[in-house]
């Protein structure tokens, strides 16, 4: 009885030792193991995996499509210097795990933030190229490889891939189409 309480307090002991060692990284996720804030490895491969406790951490990253949607369209001009708002949607994920974290701290805003910049440049001189004819229905598709060509390599420094680039919605701005309607009545 004497011995029964410590040996079962060392074996407790043991095993919130031993649970704070394992890890398990999921099909869906990205590991990242930091000792003392430096990366050291990186898992890719879903399964169960050690560590140190307390000396090292984990880190998950989503290796799923993420997306990148524009909350309000943004006014580009054609060739001939008419305005458009133009909407779009961009679909990306992680590729380099490690380059990724290195590159934004691992924060999914930040990314986002340098991907929408990317991707607004982008598109803004692949329709500043064109007509207003040919951005909205005829070169429509070529502008989306374009950009998505373009935004994808200067992303790879990031450890990010850009999978598309989707134009949602060509319109006139609403101080431009009343104008227009007025030509179109007379």
């Amino acid at each position: 009885m004497r011995f029964t309480m410590p040996l079962l307090a060392l074996v407790v002991a043991g095993l919130i030792v031993l649970s704070q060692s394992v890890y398990t990284v999921d099909q869906t996720k990205y590991a990242i193991k930091f000792q003392l804030g430096e990366i050291i490895d990186t898992q890719k491969d879903a399964g169960l995996y050690f560590k140190v406790p307390l000396i090292q951490n984990v880190r998950y990253f989503d290796r799923r499509n993420l997306t990148l949607d524009n909350s309000e369209p943004d006014r580009i001009t054609t060739s001939e210097k008419k305005p458009l708002l133009v909407d779009f949607i961009v679909l990306w994920r992680i590729v380099d795990v490690s380059q990724y974290y290195r590159s934004v701290s691992g924060d999914e805003e930040a990314a986002r933030r340098r991907l929408s910049q990317t991707v607004r440049a982008n598109l803004a001189e692949e329709f500043n190229k064109r007509t207003m004819h040919e951005a909205i229905s005829t070169q429509r598709d070529q502008i989306m490889s374009a950009t998505r060509t373009k935004a994808d390599s200067d992303a790879r420094n990031s450890g990010v891939e850009i999978v598309d680039v989707r134009l949602r919605r060509i319109e006139l701005p609403a101080d431009v189409v009343a104008p227009v309607y007025a030509r179109m009545e007379s």
